[in-house]
């Protein structure tokens, strides 16, 4: 996966964003919250002047929100809320919900028989496909029981025997809420466990036999493994008979060869993993060896400005008009370089080598060997220093993380003199930092980097709790799910509130594509304009770096709209709730990487603004609603 702007900042980073408050959420919340009262406010003000005219329907707006701070909420009572909840969930429960736990079963049953077996990374293949299931049944299922449930019970005249009783509007919307999260709360861990079980299970399997194994001159040996599952493994041992097997298909094998001079291999390893990256800031060099703030542009469109030497850490301070994390490349054969200075280099953080995982990508200048495979090389080397070590050299695998592992001890040269360099003691400086040069060694080739795209791996967590975490992104999106369905059927029919709550699902779906979108426009305002400027451009065939060929008034009107579209486009994106964003957290844990605790943070804490949001609504909604009527 390649990992975007936004997905390396920390929790504060996003809410405050230091050097840019005016693009925090901190601000941003504040706005559309200031707004969204207004607004309430204006739209309460006008239904009420249609019911009772324009001096009563504002003192009927005054009370509502009066009896809100002054009654309701102080007189929310947590034990009405959990004994409505409990009614809501003894609800869910006679609508047979719970069969869609059942469903799941039968979708992890068939999934056993078609999901493809010679897949180059069945991990990822496994994991997408029981994260999008339950996502998929989970949404639909808080969409259906929680749009319902209020209409019905209007219809059905049920919910007169709550409002008669000291039951306030708050504890009613509450209990409702809290009543369908319980329900989906309790589909989701069965669903998350069996999930667990059907991953490692569908990915567990060993080799039993290995053939052509040779003795080496060094005293180990070497071979292959048998053909399971559609693959074959080549490991080479050590003097002691110890070792491990190449990496296909994202995993490997521990081979030991027994006493009695039988080689035994272990089950599969770093399949199911959760990578803990530590990133550096990068810089290139061009085919001179100059700096430069960004690599070879070979032809994708990207935004203006770029990654630049102050690497992760400058990255979060980009204005906007910069979102995308383009790749920068590295043309072969010359001294161009890309290089990536890592912190934290320390003996206590790494073991016996280095991990180092790549994710590279290739551009062919010409066609070349295809099947050998583009050449590169990593140099570890001191950051103020002239110390380095030899190169290592290795194929680009351009569709999966090609996982290396640095020795501790390499040659090297120090200055002049060639030399064994020790990498605590030679190649990191008393700050701890590091730096990988990565080259390409093809003539005319190219490989193409980001900061993410080489990073040192210090430890691996838990997959189980990676897993995990990923439900819980998944039970974030149904709560807000039930908390939009419940709003809705405060003032509409079971049928159009599921409709209503669906597009605003989809709504959220697309807020990642308007929001992108409005980027671009942004930047390119200076370059041909907003879109009513590049429309009249494309009538008048002007070219996009010319002056507009309009008088001062008419270009002053159009870029003036622009502007208003601009930002309309923000605050749409900015209000819809970014579901991608929550979506897309199940490709952390589908492609190894370990879910960042800030991200969930955040998503947290946009849940809980939308569910606020609708809890305010649905009071008024209630509040203001004749029910007996």
């Amino acid at each position: 996966m390649n990992l975007q702007l936004d997905d390396f900042w920390s929790f504060y980073e996003w809410f405050f964003r230091p050097g840019a408050f005016l693009e925090s959420a901190a601000l941003k919340g504040i706005v559309l919250a200031v707004l969204g009262v207004v607004l309430g406010l204006v739209v309460g003000y006008v239904i009420s002047s249609s019911r009772y005219g324009s001096g009563e329907g504002f003192f009927a707006v005054a009370r509502a929100v009066r009896d809100l701070f002054r009654f309701d909420l102080p007189g929310t009572r947590i034990r009405r809320i959990f004994a409505l909840a409990r009614l809501a969930f003894k609800e869910a429960v006679r609508r047979k919900v719970l069969y869609v736990v059942g469903l799941f079963v039968v979708l992890l049953l068939l999934a056993g028989w078609y999901l493809n077996p010679q897949s180059d990374d069945p991990a990822r293949l496994y994991i997408s496909f029981v994260l999008t299931a339950t996502n998929y049944l989970v949404l639909a299922l808080a969409l259906f029981i929680s749009a319902f449930s209020l209409p019905e019970d209007i219809k059905n005249k049920t919910l007169y025997t709550i409002v008669t009783k000291p039951v306030r509007a708050t504890e009613i919307v509450l209990g409702r809420m809290l009543g369908f999260v319980a329900m989906g709360t309790v589909i989701l861990i069965p669903m998350g466990l069996l999930s667990y079980v059907f991953v490692t299970r569908g990915l567990d399997h060993t080799h039993a036999e290995v053939a052509d194994v040779r003795e080496l001159a060094s005293g180990g040996f070497e071979g292959e493994t048998d053909y399971t599952r559609f693959h074959s493994h080549h490991f080479e041992l050590n003097e002691a008979g110890e070792g491990v097997t190449d990496m296909v298909r994202g995993h490997r094998h521990v081979v030991i060869r027994n006493e009695d001079g039988s080689f035994r291999v272990g089950p599969a390893e770093g399949a199911l993993r959760a990578r803990v990256p530590s990133y550096g800031s990068l810089v290139f060099r061009d085919r001179s060896g100059n700096l430069q703030e960004e690599g070879i542009d070979v032809g994708n469109e990207r935004l203006a400005g770029g990654y630049g030497s102050a690497g992760i850490s400058r990255l979060i301070g980009v204005s906007r008009g910069t979102r995308k994390i383009e790749h920068g490349y590295v043309e072969g054969g010359g001294l161009g370089t890309a290089e990536y200075t890592f912190s934290g280099v320390t003996a206590d953080r790494y073991g016996d080598s280095i991990p180092v995982d790549l994710s590279l990508r290739a551009y062919r200048s010409y066609k070349g060997n295809i099947e050998k495979g583009i050449r590169g090389s990593i140099t570890m080397k001191h950051p103020s220093k002239p110390i380095e070590s030899n190169p290592i050299g290795f194929t680009v695998n351009e569709y999966e993380v090609d996982q290396k592992f640095l020795p501790l001890e390499i040659e090297g040269t120090n200055g002049n003199k060639t030399e064994v360099l020790n990498v605590f003691e030679d190649l990191v400086d008393e700050k701890g930092r590091m730096t990988i040069v990565v080259r390409c060694l093809d003539d005319s080739q190219y490989l193409g980097m980001t900061p993410a795209s080489v990073y040192l791996r210090p430890t691996d967590h838990s997959f189980a709790w990676n897993l995990a975490k990923a439900y819980m992104s998944i039970w974030l999106q149904m709560t807000m799910v039930t908390a939009f369905g419940v709003m809705f059927s405060t003032f509409l029919t079971g049928p159009v509130a599921m409709v209503a709550t669906a597009v605003c699902v989809l709504l959220g779906f697309s807020a990642e594509q308007v929001y992108d979108t409005r980027h671009y426009i942004d930047a390119g305002i200076e370059r041909g304009g907003g879109p009513i400027e590049s429309m009249v451009r494309l009538l008048k065939q002007d070219a996009m770096t010319t002056q507009l060929d309009v008088d001062t008034v008419a270009a002053k009107v159009i870029k003036t709209a622009d502007a208003g579209i601009v930002y309309t486009l923000d605050a749409i994106a900015t209000a819809l709730p970014n579901l991608p964003k929550m979506v897309n957290t199940a490709e952390f844990a589908a492609s190894g990487f370990d879910i960042f605790g800030a991200i969930l943070a955040r998503h947290a804490v946009a849940t809980l603004g939308y569910v606020l949001l609708a809890f305010l609504i649905s009071y008024f909604t209630l509040k203001a609603r004749e029910i007996a009527a």
